[in-house]
């Protein structure tokens, strides 16, 4: 089931943050207490301000999808829902679970632009995925992120 998360799932979104930092640039190894503290009340804020659903099976949050809205920083009458973090638990990959949280925010996306409370989304792959072609699905690629640290 697709479902927008609520506070009580804020134990299982943390775990798969986690899960979500240690495959990408997050580098929870170095989180501190006041890390983790504030990626907890972020996540509490996405649930009840922003964009944040779940693929929940049997009671287990196994996926997520958050986003957050902003405008854009060189055309003040543009705005965007962004994609802060896609992730499903790799046990769940490749199912219909997984599937049906992508059609949610496909279907989500298109409701936020249709209705002018955005007038773009940007969406990236989850971490360790192969490339993902989505141009069928009337999305097109911009740019790859390179990170030097």
């Amino acid at each position: 089931m697709i479902r927008p998360a609520q506070v009580t799932d804020l134990a299982q979104l943390m775990r798969l943050l986690v899960a979500f930092a240690q495959a990408s640039v997050l580098d929870c190894t170095e989180w501190t207490k006041i890390d983790y503290d504030s990626a907890n009340r972020r996540l509490a804020d996405m649930i009840q301000r922003e964009y944040l659903m779940v693929m929940e099976v049997g009671g287990h949050v196994g996926g997520m999808i958050g986003a957050i809205r902003e405008q854009d920083p060189w055309i003040s009458r543009r705005s965007r829902l962004r994609e802060l973090f896609w992730w499903v638990d790799p046990a769940y990959r490749g199912t219909r679970a997984s599937a049906e949280l992508f059609v949610r925010w496909q279907q989500d996306s298109e409701r936020f632009i249709r209705d002018k409370l955005v007038d773009q989304v940007s969406l990236s792959t989850q971490p360790g995925s192969s490339n993902i072609d989505l141009s069928r699905r009337g999305w097109r690629c911009i740019e790859t992120h390179w990170i030097k640290e």
